[in-house]
């Protein structure tokens, strides 16, 4: 988080150093003398009448994952508000900040409506000292601080005495409302730029054939070769089964497009063990090969450009290029009319 008076990594932690220093008028306080700390609950999935039907607006980590917005007004599962009664879980009021503790640690969100939380979730009810948008861009910018807090050997988490501890940098009221504004413009222009891309990698296939020619025929005479010229290895993906939970998303067929872009709005969750990791992550510039699929859909591929590492499934070819070659080439080769006409009749 970047200030007039210097750049703070981390506003939030969990000690101080004998000499932090903070610009004019701005204070290190505990979060929760500015903020009430609550902790969310999962109604008894065993008792029906807990459920069906419900219509209580309940925040998971079905909802926190892939979030691209500041606020939750609506969540997946809901639960009766007579599980709720029936559970720890507690309604809390528009404008409460929930922080993930658990598997997505760091994950954030505004609650834009009264709304309860799992218990993956620990929820600060904002004092009139601190503003709500203010502490959610805190929490974002504050990685390593939670990178550092995290324990477990499966499922990572940020046990409550940690929670407890929680120190946020506060500024007046005025420089919070300028820094949430501020970043929240920013945010905006990284969507509206990540669209704009996204737009331009929808027709790779096409661009290739305008600018190289139709490969069958070579008009314009280019070397020919295999792509096994332009890869320095080639690996299938992880066997292992995903799940709703884990470190890493895990990256499936259906989430390459056709047109060879990315949909990750559907992610499923895996642990890998260290010494995996190398063998199963994709990593950015990577190359994601579909190579099982309906005949119409083998082939799809698309270049990996999250620069957080993913796993990746075993109906997926991960391939890394050599210096001979770019993956935008390969996947924009892949993608063609000749590419998937090739793979059509080779599958």
């Amino acid at each position: 988080m970047s200030t007039t008076n210097g750049y703070y990594p981390s506003p939030i932690k969990t000690r101080l150093s004998d000499n932090e220093p903070v610009p004019k008028a701005w204070q290190w306080v505990d979060l929760q003398d500015v903020a009430r700390l609550e902790s969310g609950h999962t109604p008894s999935r065993k008792i029906p009448e807990y459920w069906n039907d419900g219509d209580v607006p309940w925040l998971s980590l079905k909802d926190i994952r892939g979030m691209t917005s500041r606020y939750v007004t609506d969540t997946i599962d809901k639960p009766t508000m007579l599980g709720i009664d029936n559970s720890s879980a507690r309604m809390l009021p528009k404008g409460t900040v929930a922080f993930c503790r658990t598997a997505s640690v760091g994950n954030v969100a505004i609650l834009g409506c009264e709304m309860a939380t799992s218990q993956d979730f620990v929820d600060w009810v904002c004092g009139p000292n601190l503003l709500p948008e203010y502490l959610y861009e805190a929490f974002k910018a504050s990685g390593p601080t939670f990178a550092g807090e995290k324990q477990g050997s499966t499922h990572q988490t940020i046990y409550m005495p940690t929670v407890k501890r929680f120190k946020v940098l506060l500024p007046p009221l005025s420089e919070q409302k300028r820094i949430a504004d501020i970043l929240d413009k920013a945010d905006a222009i990284r969507r509206k730029r990540q669209e704009a891309i996204s737009s331009l990698l929808s027709i790779p296939g096409s661009a290739f054939h305008a600018m190289f020619g139709t490969p069958s025929q070579n008009t314009k005479g280019w070397e020919i070769g295999t792509i096994r010229d332009l890869v320095e290895e080639a690996k299938y993906g992880s066997s292992s089964k995903a799940g709703s939970e884990g470190e890493f998303p895990m990256l499936r067929m259906n989430n390459v497009t056709y047109e060879g872009t990315w949909d990750l709005s559907d992610l499923k969750y895996i642990d890998l063990p260290e010494k995996d990791q190398p063998k199963y992550l994709a990593r950015k510039g990577d190359i994601l090969f579909n190579r099982t699929n309906s005949k119409e859909l083998v082939g799809k591929t698309a270049v990996f450009q999250e620069e957080t590492p993913m796993a990746f499934a075993g109906y997926l070819v991960r391939a890394r290029t050599n210096a001979h070659a770019h993956p935008d080439y390969i996947a924009g080769y892949l993608n063609s009319p000749h590419g998937k006409a090739t793979l059509r009749h080779m599958c």
